[in-house]
């Protein structure tokens, strides 16, 4: 049992970590030496300073920063906390290299704002709100928000990501985060519009090279290193430790800072990633051309569910079906062909022998036209109840619009002409530089201590599911094996997740939908502190899936969330609504010639 005297200590350690905002481990590491002798630096005696004051300098010693009253850092520190509102608006006239501040004000709890869709988001504490500018090109730039919290900063940064063509800071990103206590940074990608296009549509930022590259390559870096500079500004001290998560195009940004920037995080999450963007989009086109040339190939509502039924009870039987996803999709081998009316057959109940090439084509790589080469994975059996945006919304929202502005330059362009081969070639010309991120050497992320978590939904409407574990197994391949390339990355694949949450499984780790809680065995971002700062790397996750996706509508089930290459595996017995009905175990794994 902890003495009072020692639980008394600990509460007044916390209370001050909570004063000066830095994490209270921190506080407990430096706390005595600085409460039992004045602070000293270099072996001069200084004159006392606030305790919050003393502590904060103390933990930044390895950082060599000069905390004597009267200097820049001990007087940035004071004012933080003393008058946060003050030290807000002190920091319209810092000066950061290549940024330009256009507003730094407080934003009390309870603050309103619309995300880039439409949906109210609401602030549930209050920040220091920072809108700049990043320099990139004397006539180009990069806006961010950075969001300091006030009161209980956890001593850390954590960058967000944006979806589709970006265009916009997403606020529903940065209010969880800074609710969380970290300092939160995110990006408009460089340009401002909506994150997805239409036919006809002119994307003048497509066309613009700098932008281009802004948006698919360098905005999240340009962002994290002013967002570090503000945090210094403010706080007086930088941040202990840095972290990004994203999902889709989130998750492609993340991939582009690990592969190119790899010293900006310390953790990064990546979602459901479209780091292959290139040829995502040749998937778009080759899962909506058919239907398009020959509309009798489409897979209607009730095709996909006889689809659906059929894959499940042919790999995962009664449970499966019961369920509504395949726990491991590696394992299934499914031929529509199984289901394909027959003479006498209710059509109905089965495909049509159009709609079940159609089916084959979407279960099939995307296909090189001259020399048969894949060039990007099919979607995974036991995912068609999600395969309605593949033959619809995809390619008028994103494929057409990108490709038809960035490749051709002509909006109206006919994507249903599209060359798999000549075509490709061009499209890996002018947007794979800009917006591709699947280079395998990880050596300066790994060297920095850096540790990646990636999640792919079994169930993703958007992205192949495949192409994740294809690139950890190349990435294993380079490092010498997968128990060597799980010290710095592990995959996570999530049964029945659609695309960053969403689908029939369980869908809180990876995505949108959030955990029942924050601990480190429900949230991927706790995982990776946990990971990066106490060397406790995570084996697996509980998933939950809520009635109607909502957290407050209550809990329908949960399941564990393996890491590659194990697969939850159901015990045979216990309730299949509760995790612990499951455990990991390991399986085969997706080896390419």
């Amino acid at each position: 049992m902890v003495s009072a005297a020692k639980s008394n200590e600990a509460s007044q350690s916390q209370q001050i970590a909570r004063q000066r905002r830095v994490p209270s481990s921190a506080t407990q590491t430096t706390k005595t030496q600085v409460e039992d002798v004045p602070y000293t630096l270099a072996g001069a005696r200084t004159s006392p300073l606030s305790g919050a004051l003393r502590i904060a300098c103390a933990w930044l010693l390895t950082a060599s920063t000069v905390c004597h009253p009267g200097t820049a850092s001990a007087k940035a520190i004071q004012t933080a906390i003393d008058d946060p509102a003050a030290a807000c608006s002190a920091l319209g006239q810092a000066s950061i290299k290549d940024t330009q501040i256009e507003s730094a004000s407080v934003l009390p709890a309870g603050s309103s704002f619309k995300d880039p869709d439409g949906k109210p988001v609401q602030t549930s504490t209050a920040v220091c709100r920072v809108v700049a500018t990043v320099s990139t090109e004397p006539a180009e730039h990069v806006g961010i928000e950075v969001w300091l919290p006030l009161d209980g900063w956890n001593g850390r940064l954590l960058g967000v990501g944006s979806g589709g063509f970006g265009g916009s800071i997403v606020y529903s990103e940065l209010a969880p985060a800074v609710a969380r206590g970290f300092a939160a940074a995110n990006t408009d990608t460089g340009h401002r519009g909506g994150a997805q296009g239409a036919v006809g549509q002119r994307l003048d930022w497509a066309t613009n090279p700098t932008q281009l590259r802004d948006w698919g390559h360098t905005s999240i870096h340009l962002m994290t290193v002013a967002a570090k500079a503000i945090v210094q500004s403010y706080y007086g001290h930088g941040a202990a430790h840095a972290y990004y998560s994203g999902c889709s195009t989130g998750g492609a940004e993340a991939m582009e800072e690990v592969e190119y920037y790899p010293e900006d995080y310390d953790g990064v999450h990546a979602g459901s990633p479209g780091m292959g963007y290139s040829h995502l989009m040749e998937s778009f086109l080759w899962g909506a051309r058919l239907p398009a040339q020959q509309p009798d190939s489409k897979l209607t509502p009730d095709a996909l569910a006889v689809l659906n039924h059929a894959a499940l009870e042919h790999c995962g039987g009664d449970g499966a079906v019961r369920d509504g996803f395949l726990a491991n999709p590696l394992a299934c081998h499914f031929d529509p062909a199984q289901v394909q009316c027959k003479a006498g057959d209710d059509p109905a109940h089965c495909l049509s022998a159009a709609q079940a090439h159609e089916a084959a084509r979407l279960y099939s790589p995307v296909l090189d036209a001259r020399t048969g080469k894949a060039l990007y994975p099919g979607f995974a059996p036991g995912s068609e109840s999600q395969w309605a945006l593949i033959q619809g919304a995809l390619v008028p929202n994103y494929a057409q619009p990108l490709v038809a502005n960035v490749v051709f330059n002509n909006p109206n362009w006919d994507w249903t002409t599209f060359d798999f081969a000549a075509d490709g070639d061009r499209l890996d010309a002018k947007l794979a530089p800009s917006s591709d991120a699947m280079h395998t050497d990880l050596t300066r992320f790994k060297a920095h201590g850096g540790k990646l978590i990636m999640t792919q939904g079994w169930s993703d409407s958007l992205n192949a599911q495949t192409l994740p574990i294809e690139y950890f197994e190349d990435v294993a391949r380079r490092e010498g094996g997968v128990p060597k390339t799980q010290h710095f990355f592990r995959l996570v694949m999530v049964p029945g997740m659609s695309h960053c949450g969403g689908g029939p499984g369980a869908n809180t780790v990876g995505g949108g939908v959030p955990p029942v809680s924050t601990s480190t065995d429900r949230d991927v971002v706790s995982a990776l502190q946990a990971w990066v700062e106490h060397d406790q790397a995570p084996s697996s996750f509980i998933a939950t899936k809520y009635i109607g996706d909502k957290k407050e509508t209550g809990v329908q089930f949960e399941r564990p969330v393996c890491v590659y290459p194990t697969v939850p595996t159901y015990d045979g017995h216990g309730d299949r609504n509760a995790a612990s009905s499951f455990r990991c175990e390991p399986a085969a794994r997706l080896i390419r010639p």
